[in-house]
Order: C-alpha cells, then sequence, then structure tokens
C-alpha cells in the first residue's frame, strides 16, 4: 500500500512487545489503507481485553531469553516490574496453561497412561 494512502494509529494490546524500545510495549501500531479500515481494526482491539499480566509475562519472557540465569532481584531490575507483578504474571500463565485443552493426539503410541515408563519421575 503506497505511503500517501496508510493511516496509522497505536492501539493498547497486552501481547505485544516492542522489538526495540520497552516503553512501547503494550502498544500495537495499526496501518491501515485509510480511516474506514483504521476503524475496524481499532475495533477489534477495543475487544480485546487488555490484561496486564499477559504483557508482563512477555517483558519476563523477553528478559529470561536474553539473560537466561537471572534471580528475582536482577529480573525486577531488567524488567521494571516489582516482585507482585512478576508473581501476578506467573500465576497468570499457570492458569493459562490449566485451562488449555488437551488434543487427543496429546497422547501418542507408547504412551499408556500416568503409569507409562515416559511418564513416571526418573529416581534421583
Amino acid at each position: 500500500m503506497p505511503a500517501a494512502t496508510q493511516v496509522c494509529s497505536l492501539v493498547p494490546d497486552s501481547s505485544f512487545l516492542h522489538p526495540y524500545d520497552p516503553d512501547l510495549d503494550g502498544l500495537r501500531r495499526l496501518a491501515a489503507c485509510g480511516p474506514e479500515h483504521l476503524s475496524k481494526l481499532q475495533q477489534q482491539y477495543r475487544e480485546r481485553p487488555f490484561v496486564k499480566e499477559e504483557l508482563w509475562a512477555g517483558k519476563i519472557a523477553r528478559a529470561l531469553r536474553n539473560q537466561p540465569d537471572l534471580d528475582e532481584e536482577e529480573l525486577a531490575d531488567v524488567t521494571g516490574l516489582n516482585f507482585l507483578q512478576i508473581e501476578r504474571s506467573l500465576t497468570w500463565e499457570s492458569e493459562c496453561f490449566l485451562r488449555e485443552p488437551t488434543s487427543p493426539n496429546d497422547h501418542e503410541e507408547g504412551s499408556k497412561g500416568p503409569d507409562s515408563a515416559q511418564d513416571r519421575e526418573r529416581p534421583s
């Protein structure tokens, strides 16, 4: 689309992490071919809830990708989050994981249920 006809807007989006500027995390840039199209895109994001814990989880994931061995204090410094925000994001991620439906193909051949060798913990 030619830049002359393009219109842009920033919208809140807790799933968006800016690639270069952490201060812009949570703000997605929309580009559309005209005002009507932009309005439709903005409406889609208005209908999506902004979940602070989702944004915080993204900040934590990015920090740990760059520096996997951060302790809690370093993680707070790098992300700009406090300990309560870090805890809430971890709780949110756990709840999302538990709500995810499992696929019938998750238990392939060879796994016979909870007592199979694949699923048992190995002795230390």
